[in-house]
């Protein structure tokens, strides 16, 4: 087997182990997995997990670090035609971008149930890197925006976060909201999931709240 062969085998392996561990972490958080069970998951050995990733730390930030690389492959690969785009499409990008973090379930477990718990397994640097990540993309489109006398000035950290919570929280809330309820003809309007049509609503009204004086 040549070394080429190896590094891909090497790597496939990895990649494997870190599903299994993040599907682990998911559903029972840092503190609930056990190693054997991350292990058993994927269906190696104990040792070999240790060879592979090493302790449970280590696969712990490996697996943030992945989750982290996710966000980022999605406020990065921007369209083809985004120097075209005007500021306000460029928002929309922006807030269907982080819509589509959101809707992963996997990233959105791991994420809620630490940060509901303290936070006190995720890396110090979580938090500002992740968050870094959509205030720099807001702050920009919003700074072009002004720029263009398309929109006014308004505090970009609470702008990003305005934008962020409200996908976690529609998706930690809103399925569990019955059809009995007071506030239910107004889900119907957009639907339960997270999609289009509520990306387009939120896009509205970041669009008053940035045009309106």
């Amino acid at each position: 087997m040549s070394r080429k062969d190896i590094k891909a085998k090497r790597q496939t392996k990895i990649k494997h182990i870190l599903k299994k561990a993040t599907e682990a972490f998911a559903n029972k958080g840092y503190a609930g997995v056990s190693t054997n069970e991350i292990a058993d998951l994927a269906g190696i050995s104990k040792r070999s997990m240790y060879y592979y990733m090493g302790d449970k730390d280590t696969l712990y930030i490996a697996v943030i670090n992945e989750i982290l690389n996710v966000g980022a492959d999605f406020l990065t690969k921007k369209p083809n035609n985004w120097d075209q785009l005007t500021s306000s499409e460029k928002l929309h990008y922006l807030i269907k971008s982080v819509a589509q973090i959101g809707k992963n379930n996997t990233i959105h477990s791991i994420v809620v149930r630490e940060l509901l718990s303290g936070g006190e397994f995720l890396p110090e640097d979580f938090i500002t890197r992740s968050m870094g990540l959509i205030v720099d993309f807001f702050s920009n489109i919003l700074d072009e925006g002004i720029e263009k006398k398309e929109f006014h000035s308004i505090n970009p950290l609470i702008g990003a976060l305005m934008i962020l919570s409200f996908f976690v929280y529609w998706k930690m809330t809103i399925p569990h909201i019955r059809d009995t309820s007071e506030y239910y003809d107004y889900i119907k309007v957009v639907g339960i999931d997270v999609n289009d049509t509520l990306i387009d609503e939120v896009h509205k009204m970041f669009i008053k709240v940035l045009t309106t004086k």
